[in-house]
């Protein structure tokens, strides 16, 4: 027996069908898919008036876990691709001045999800959290046309985003003589922030100092813990040791 699939309407308050740019529209389609999940099941139909109303079919057999998906996108608890493509919704819908709802196209009330876009409330302001701290990277550049109270300028690159710190005009100088070379680790004063989403942000680094990275090899790391002073070192089988040690409590470990 063959069903009829399930219709879906991700209704957007702004816009008509023939007013939303079409690169628009296929930001708002990848996050909906993204957010769904079951990809190969999903297919689009047509835009609908009545604000825009991106129509799309679910095949029924994938419609119960689609369904599950969504429950769980509701409650906060859903796979983190899913629950970024909610939060790039709303985001986008808030750029656009408008919201959203998400249902079954013949039911209104079956499931319907909500994305308040332009109408959430906007998120509390964090204050920045300042303390001393580290980072490692190469740097990448010093200065700039002026120097600012916070001191020179200084990019440095962590592997995985290049960060704008500062440092006073004698650290820089210091620091010029290792622009694209080797990392230094360095030490200082961090300003971290944090988002809505509990995601922590360097936003600021002031270098007051910078060392080289130790480079010793596995052998040489083993060698440094074996010179550390223990009661084991006189010890030759030190498991040995520590198994008739456990017998002699009599208890099972």
């Amino acid at each position: 027996m063959t069903h009829d699939p399930i219709r879906l309407s991700f209704k957007i308050d702004a816009f008509q069908p023939d007013q939303i740019p079409m690169a628009r529209l296929a930001e708002y389609m990848s996050d909906i898919a993204m957010m769904i999940g079951e990809k190969a099941n999903v297919h689009f139909v047509r835009l609908e008036d009545g604000c825009t109303q991106i129509l799309h079919d679910v095949e029924y057999t994938a419609y119960p876990k689609i369904e599950a998906r969504l429950a769980s996108v509701r409650d906060g608890t859903a796979p983190a691709e899913a629950m970024n493509a909610y939060r790039g919704l709303n985001k986008k819908l808030a750029i656009d001045n408008t919201f959203a709802r998400y249902t079954v196209a013949a039911n209104d009330a079956d499931f319907g999800l909500d994305f308040p876009g332009i109408e959430a409330p906007k998120p509390v302001e964090i204050a920045l959290v300042e303390q001393p701290g580290f980072i490692t990277g190469t740097v990448q550049g010093i200065g700039g046309k002026t120097i600012s109270e916070k001191g020179v300028s200084v990019f440095v690159d962590t592997g995985d985003t290049v960060h704008a710190c500062s440092a006073p005009i004698a650290v820089a100088r210091d620091l010029g003589a290792f622009i694209l070379r080797e990392p230094r680790r360095l030490e200082g004063f961090a300003g971290w922030q944090r988002d809505e989403n509990g995601t922590w942000t360097l936003k600021r680094f002031t270098i007051q100092g910078h060392f080289p990275l130790e480079r010793a090899t596995l052998g040489e790391l083993i060698e440094q813990f074996r010179a550390v002073p223990s009661d084991l070192s006189e010890i030759r089988d030190p498991w040995g040791a520590l198994m008739a040690d456990r017998n002699q409590e009599g208890g099972e470990h």
